[in-house]
């Protein structure tokens, strides 16, 4: 049975939209595990490998896995999003394309320059709290997860205000609607703070989960399988992240956009919206 839309506009809650996309994942566990499974797999087995295969030392570069995990969250998002926006909707020739669509080139291209960007501002070395906390003496910045995830605030900040303006333009990919940059900053206004708040915050999630690993990387046994199993952990709760972020994009889109997921042909009064009878007194 089909499960019934949750009705939002822009006046909804953050909270509120955030429970209805943990409703969705519970709801879609076998997409996500069977999504999500093969990333921290990849993950962890090339920490592993790297860690301990002298042959694969020359893998050791993060950029470049960055880079690759970039582009892997990038068809992750644009696969939930489709599930997202499809919730409900009616099997027809028009719902089977969208969902066997591969991950548009837009979406790449976005994901690949908002890469470039933070790549940018890492190079900038724009200075962050911790730097600031660290040469004012303050003790508890001697620890250096805590102290790393401090120091990236400033490009956090920087980096999420920038995507909040443009982030309608990864559902509009997913749901092959053609939308220009100017035409999604229009249409993100209204919901544009509750944009900027769920990307920060899962932006510093992740960062957090970052920084904690690498704390537990020096307090668990030295093994080598260690650091791979933190690394796929730490994959996992970046898709789980991005489920809930893409969720929320996805009913904010179809709530502004007023997007509607394909119907069958011979289905009479396509998109037709009915309006509740007043009741009389």
């Amino acid at each position: 049975m089909a499960q019934q839309r949750v009705t939002v506009d822009e006046r909804t809650p953050l909270f509120l939209l955030i429970i209805d996309a943990i409703a969705f994942w519970l709801r879609n566990q076998p997409v996500f595990w069977l999504l999500a499974l093969p990333i921290a797999g990849l993950a962890a087995a090339g920490s592993y490998l790297v860690g301990t295969v002298q042959q694969f030392a020359f893998l050791r570069h993060p950029e470049s896995w960055h880079f690759l995990f970039a582009l892997i969250y990038a068809m992750f998002l644009d696969r939930w999003i489709k599930e997202s926006l499809l919730d409900g909707a009616e099997a027809c020739e028009g719902v089977d394309e969208l969902r066997r669509a591969l991950v548009p080139t837009t979406l790449l291209m976005f994901t690949i320059l908002f890469f470039v960007f933070a790549m940018i501002l890492s190079l900038l070395r724009l200075q962050g709290i911790g730097d600031t906390l660290f040469r004012w003496g303050v003790p508890f910045v001697a620890i250096a997860p805590l102290a790393s995830f401090l120091a990236w605030l400033p490009h956090v900040l920087l980096w999420s205000t920038v995507l909040a303006f443009l982030a309608l333009l990864a559902p509009a990919s997913s749901a092959a609607t053609r939308m220009s940059p100017a035409e999604a900053w229009r249409l993100a206004a209204p919901v544009r703070p509750k944009l900027f708040r769920l990307i920060l915050g899962a932006t510093l999630l992740s960062l957090a989960v970052g920084a904690a690993s690498v704390w537990a990387v020096e307090v668990l046994p030295k093994k080598a399988w260690v650091p791979a199993a933190l690394i796929g952990v730490q994959r996992l709760v970046d898709c789980l992240l991005l489920a809930i972020v893409g969720h929320v994009l996805a009913v904010l889109f179809s709530a502004l956009a007023d997007w509607h997921p394909p119907e069958p042909e011979e289905r009479p009064f396509r998109h037709m919206k009915l309006k509740a009878r007043s009741t009389p007194r």
